[in-house]
């Protein structure tokens, strides 16, 4: 019974197809998409006490899964004016008025 056992979880192991959950283009000139990225530049700061300026979304691309998943790059100026780029994901729900930033790291 216990050989049975295993080789029924082994099949159905092997026998369940896996999905790539696939990031899709996102429009950059939709206002939304812009708000996303300043709300992440924002929220950065907040957490690192940075002294970055969101000036706007550069490319980025979305999961819909449970709530939006946003991979932007994020063009964004320091003090002294030179502008660096920067990946952020964020998670939003609740039809975008909730939103965590769960990365935001200088890009390539």
């Amino acid at each position: 019974m216990r050989t049975f056992l295993l080789s029924v979880v082994a099949i159905v192991a092997i026998a369940t197809p896996t999905v790539a959950i696939l990031w899709y283009p996102i429009d950059i000139n939709d206002p939304y998409v812009q708000e996303i990225g300043k709300r992440a530049v924002t929220e950065h700061v907040k957490q690192t006490n940075d002294t970055i300026t969101f000036n706007r979304v550069l490319s980025g691309e979305k999961q819909e899964r449970i709530g939006l998943y946003s991979r932007l790059i994020i063009g964004a100026s320091s003090n002294d004016g030179r502008e660096g780029k920067y990946e952020a994901v964020a998670h939003q729900t609740d039809w975008g008025e909730k939103q965590s930033l769960l990365s935001f790291k200088p890009a390539n």
